[in-house]
């Protein structure tokens, strides 16, 4: 027998018997039981999705953190871009320009990135497209580092270079001042003084006493040495970058070829042999081959006031 039990009848106004099977009553608590199963397995599906694990809460916490390392990363090479391109601005305006350098072209400043596949192994990362635009980012600029690094040390050696050059230009009188006692005959064309004719004076003539010192204008080898016609005992000097001085009508002549000379050593003294008609140095300065006013290359040694009246005086002899 089942547990009788009583329910209200809404017609009667009263509480009628009702008595239930043990069947109806397993069935009733299995009814129960599936609702409670139902509502706690919905229950627990919220809570995993829903609700976060510490260990999530942690990891959501690390990804947070660090995507805004990657904001402020990219923000910081935006930065270092701007700064580089105004110091590759200046290396091929001004730095360079300076040299006689050419400008480095810009596909060598700025190379592309090609290829698909370059980041590929980043698009399963979280956020990846911040992640390989900031690596992009961050190549580029490497890449530019590094060009303006070779660009700096090509300067640098283009430095050492043009400090050569000025030490190897012929910059300075062959004679001293205390020595020189005048220019007898300038750069250009002239009448002769032995031959009487019209003819072009392809260097300077300066005076001295026979015997004064004859130094060497610039760092450079002696190429020649000896006796050359109507110059007489001469010497040549091979000053490299185009640069070369002739020292004629020497007296005595105190280097050989080959040897290597500094600016202000003596290589010679001063005489008048081959065609010439007193004590003196004839002085010629050759720049690729071609023969150039000698004065032009006495700043090294003279005021700008004594530069200016020596090269008017070399014009008018």
């Amino acid at each position: 027998m089942g547990k009788t039990s009583y329910q209200f009848n809404k017609q009667t106004l009263t509480y009628d018997e009702v008595n239930h099977s043990i069947v109806q009553r397993i069935l009733a608590v299995f009814r129960h039981l599936s609702v409670g199963i139902g509502i706690g397995v919905l229950l627990f599906i919220f809570s995993i999705y829903a609700i976060d694990s510490p260990r999530e809460q942690l990891l959501k916490k690390e990804n947070q953190l660090l995507l805004a390392q990657y904001s402020l990363l990219s923000n910081r090479i935006d930065e270092y871009q701007k700064v580089l391109d105004d110091l590759q601005e200046r290396d091929d305006h001004l730095y360079r320009a300076t040299f006689n350098a050419e400008p480095i072209p810009m596909t060598i400043r700025k190379p592309g990135f090609g290829g698909t596949n370059r980041y590929e192994h980043l698009l399963d990362m979280p956020n990846s497209e911040l992640v390989i635009s900031t690596t992009r980012k961050l190549d580029i600029v490497t890449k530019a580092m590094y060009v303006q690094s070779n660009s700096y040390d090509e300067l640098i050696g283009l430095i050492k270079q043009k400090e050569q050059r000025m030490n190897n230009m012929p910059a300075i009188r062959p004679l001293s001042g205390k020595h020189m006692k005048g220019i007898s005959s300038g750069f250009g064309m002239r009448i002769h003084p032995i031959f009487g004719v019209l003819r072009m004076h392809t260097g300077i003539d300066l005076n001295a006493d026979s015997g004064s010192p004859i130094f060497a204008t610039g760092n450079g080898t002696v190429e020649s040495s000896g006796w050359e016609g109507g110059y007489g005992n001469c010497i040549v000097i091979d000053h490299g970058f185009g640069f070369k001085s002739l020292y004629g009508h020497c007296k005595e002549l105190l280097v050989t070829p080959g040897t290597k000379v500094k600016r202000g050593q003596k290589i010679a003294t001063v005489g008048m042999t081959g065609v010439a008609s007193g004590n003196h140095v004839h002085y010629e300065v050759l720049v690729r081959g071609r023969h150039d006013n000698p004065v032009k290359y006495f700043f090294m040694d003279l005021s700008p006031a004594e530069y200016s009246e020596m090269l008017y005086t070399a014009e008018h002899r």
